[in-house]
């Protein structure tokens, strides 16, 4: 099961798993995904650990909004998720578990927790997770999000994108992050 965009915390999902019994049912980490819950990344990760499978990993810029937060999934080290922790304890807690690098950048995403409507699907969310999501977006920073250059094919230029977000992604992790194969 994967911590899929807004559907469930990761706490949620970690009681699911132990419902189902974590020998059938495991965790697919989506460290993007829990920015649309209200999650800092890291403290996913360290709920979601132990039952971890596999994953599809992206950073993330999250920031103060006038309604609340805006979250922008970004290519590899261009957010403000503590990529070098939450690494350095994948290393030590699940190193054989697969890093997925899933980039879907170039658009934010309002969560405007200021008003009443927002809090019903949220209102499980523990004040702690929260408190550490609310620092998340102290850090960040505001993103513009990606245009089509005139002039652009659209599907083209969309595309050129994402691959450049990949590419930067994979460069970021084998220079910052020792991650991938070794040149030689």
């Amino acid at each position: 099961m994967e911590n899929h965009a807004g559907d469930m915390h990761s706490r949620e999902l970690v009681e699911l798993i132990e419902t189902a019994g974590p020998e059938f049912v495991g965790a697919t980490i989506d460290t993007g995904n829990s920015t649309w819950t209200l999650e800092d990344p890291v403290e996913t990760f360290r709920n979601l650990a132990p039952y971890a499978i596999c994953s599809g990993i992206r950073d993330s810029m999250v920031w103060p909004s006038e309604k609340g937060a805006k979250v922008q999934w970004t290519a590899m080290g261009d957010g403000c998720v503590d990529m070098k922790t939450l690494f350095k304890e994948w290393s030590d807690r699940c190193p054989e578990t697969p890093v997925q690098i899933e980039t879907i950048s170039g658009f934010a995403k309002e969560f405007p927790y200021f008003e009443k409507d927002f809090w019903p699907p949220y209102s499980t969310i523990r004040p702690d997770d929260y408190s550490r999501f609310l620092a998340l977006a102290r850090k960040g920073n505001v993103l513009s999000p990606f245009f089509v250059p005139e002039g652009k094919d659209p599907k083209k230029a969309q595309q050129d994108y994402q691959l450049e977000e990949l590419e930067r992604s994979f460069s970021y992790c084998r220079k910052n992050l020792g991650m991938g194969r070794k040149s030689v």
